[in-house]
Order: C-alpha cells, then structure tokens, then sequence
C-alpha cells in the first residue's frame, strides 16, 4: 500500500463506494474467477444444488412451534445439565474437610452482646403464666 494510506488522503484512493482502491487490485489476485472465467456462477450453481434438499427440508417444515424450539433446545441443554450436576456432586462428595458453620438459635441471637438480664431471664425469676401454657 501507498504511504499516503497512513497521512489522510484516503479520499484519493478509494472509489465512489467507499472501496480502498489499491487494496481491491492487491486482492483481485486471489480472485479465482481471474484464472477461471465463470468460476462464480458455476460455484453459486453448486450450492445451490448441494443445498437443495436441506432447503427443501426446511421448506415443508413450516414455522416451529414451541414444542418445536423446546425440543431442540433440550438436546443440547439436558446433557449440559446433567454433567453440571455431576461435577456438583462430585465436588460436594469429595470436599468433607470443610467445617460446618456452628447453629445458633434465634434467642442467642438477640441476646448476644446485651449486658445485663434479658427478658428471658426476667420472665424466669417471676412467675407469669401465658394462656398458651394453661390451655
């Protein structure tokens, strides 16, 4: 390419489409149909040809329904769930080395840094009787 690729003037060596001129001649070597005359059509015709029966497959299908999508979706999403949960217990089965936090009730929860007696406390020097014990 041309030093002036780099300095700004691009607008001297492209086309009206935009095209970097001098870049479309360094490709036009690598165009097949410059040897081979036709090569384009010839190879358009051949995809066309090998791609007909899938088209025509996908032509009688119609639109798919969404049964359609959810049974293509779990060919690949069903066995990707199974191995992730595979790995998830095989990762829980071998890591036992881990200590298991410690349960704490909700009662030493609301008490835990309060100085002095709690209500619980209290309620246990006196003697009240709830309506729920006496019935």
């Amino acid at each position: 390419m041309s030093p002036e690729w780099n300095k700004g003037s691009r607008k001297q060596l492209s086309d009206e489409l935009g095209r970097d001129m001098e870049l479309a001649s360094a490709l036009e070597l690598l165009d097949p149909e410059r040897s081979d005359p036709g090569y384009w059509m010839r190879f358009r015709s051949r995809v066309m040809r090998l791609a007909g029966p899938e088209l025509a497959r996908r032509r009688l299908m119609g639109e798919p329904s969404l049964p359609d999508v959810v049974m293509s979706w779990s060919r690949a999403v069903v066995p990707a769930a199974m191995l992730a949960a595979a790995l998830a217990g095989i990762v829980l089965l071998r890591d036992h080395a881990v200590p298991q936090p410690a349960t704490v009730g909700v009662e030493e929860l609301l008490v835990a840094g309060v100085q002095g007696s709690t209500i619980p406390a209290e309620l246990e020097r006196t003697q009240v009787a709830f309506a729920s014990e006496s019935f």
